[in-house]
């Protein structure tokens, strides 16, 4: 896959939409696990949060980037 890609006429790096994707992607998770009382078990919920999003991220990045 190309490292830049053209989206309406503008060039831009193909890390952005998949940021943007994984960025919509982490609110609806985040909902969920709150709903549902994740956050009540872990000892830092901002650090969780970052790291499930770094972790979806990480696997979009690594099957377009391998």
């Amino acid at each position: 896959m190309p490292l830049d890609i053209t989206l309406l006429g503008i060039q831009m790096p193909t890390l952005l939409p998949i940021f943007v994707g994984v960025a919509i992607l982490q609110i609806l998770v985040d909902r969920i696990m709150s709903d549902v009382g994740i956050y009540k078990l872990v000892w830092h919920p901002g650090l969780f949060r970052t790291a499930v999003f770094v972790s979806i991220f990480t696997l979009p990045c690594l099957l377009i980037y391998t």
